[in-house]
């Protein structure tokens, strides 16, 4: 489950960088996709008798949760507008690390010396799939994509808290609902909502609900079941999936250097993930 949770978030976002090529913006792939979450899940804890009310603190926790996690999906949409896709996907696959960082400020586990290497190698992952040489080099799109790093992993730092080993469809309905509740102010506000106006692009757009909605769903049940860390290791095929789909559906090609900052940050990341699933120093 927790492959095809990686697979159905590469090609969400795959989807939603098509429908950026015919005119659709950010704002309206959101509003699309987090709607169509918040009804299916809702009629899923509906017909299986879960209640969605959720006690005082833990529906103020879920709605703090739900504002990170608004930032989460925006920041990787927006800079897919500066970036390739699969360079995008995977530099917010570092959000392991900070992890990691949280874990270790909030004194829940020691800055281990692995830690601090992967930090090093990851960096330079980055830079070689960003391949800072080029003239293409988007700034704006790697803080995005860290903005986002970051806010997913506060999110998967603190989720577990606030559910307390109960059910965490109830808590992911509050995230979304809160997520759209910020995506329609936005909207409502300012002029940032626009359909797509080609027929590939109307694929994208309605295509990326489905595996975001299968996804977002099933995330949090996983990690729930297995683990966080076990998830995200095997959530590591997001990125390559990434990359291919990139290269299927929107013909993105990418420098061999890339590639290999690519595999980098793959890498590090799952060999600094298993120092908590596998052991070692």
């Amino acid at each position: 489950m927790a492959l095809l949770v990686g697979m159905a978030f590469a090609a969400n976002t795959s989807l939603a960088a098509v429908s950026f090529t015919g005119g659709a913006t950010p704002v309206a792939v959101l509003l699309t996709r987090t709607v169509t979450a918040v009804l299916i899940l809702a009629w899923l804890l509906r017909a299986r008798g879960v209640p969605w009310a959720l006690p005082p603190r833990q529906r103020s926790g879920s709605m703090a949760l739900g504002c990170l996690f608004a930032t989460y999906a925006y920041c990787i949409l927006a800079a897919i507008q500066y970036l390739p896709l699969g360079v995008v996907v995977a530099t917010f696959y570092t959000f392991p690390i900070f992890i990691a960082l949280i874990e270790w400020f909030s004194g829940q586990e020691p800055f281990s010396a692995r830690t601090a290497i992967a930090l090093g190698i990851a960096f330079v992952g980055v830079l070689c799939a960003l391949n800072v040489s080029a003239e293409t080099f988007g700034g704006i799109g790697l803080l995005l994509c860290l903005a986002g790093a970051l806010s997913v992993a506060i999110v998967m730092v603190f989720s577990a808290r606030v559910r307390n080993g109960g059910d965490s469809r109830p808590i992911t309905l509050h995230m979304l609902l809160t997520a759209l509740a910020i995506f329609a102010t936005v909207a409502l506000t300012n002029d940032s909502v626009a359909l797509p106006h080609t027929p590939y692009a109307w694929f994208g757009f309605l295509g990326a609900p489905a595996f975001y909605t299968f996804g977002i769903i099933m995330l949090f049940v996983v990690n729930a079941e297995i683990g966080p860390v076990k998830a995200a290791m095997i959530m590591n095929i997001e990125p390559a999936t990434s990359v291919a789909l990139g290269y299927l559906l929107l013909d993105q090609h990418l420098a061999l250097i890339q590639l290999a900052g690519i595999a980098i940050i793959i890498g590090t990341v799952l060999w600094m993930e298993s120092r908590k699933y596998l052991g070692g120093a």
